[in-house]
């Protein structure tokens, strides 16, 4: 890097932005992907272990622990 004279070396240092507090708490209250397989597959037990409801065993599950998180 060439520098001009008398131009000033900016220091390289980043600096974090805050993410907005709305961003914050959606990011909270999102369920994590090992608790939203546990559900989704207790889930499945209930049903009496039925084939190809999987993806809505899953939403499911993902939205009943979202909401519980609330």
């Amino acid at each position: 890097m060439v520098e001009k004279a008398g131009s000033k070396r900016k220091s390289g240092r980043r600096t974090a932005l805050a993410a907005p507090d709305h961003r914050l708490a959606a990011i909270a209250s999102e369920p994590d992907e090992g608790r939203i397989r546990e559900r989704a597959y207790a889930i499945w037990i209930e049903e009496g272990r039925p084939h190809g409801r999987d993806l809505a065993h899953w939403r499911r599950a993902h939205e009943e622990l979202r909401e519980e998180a609330r």
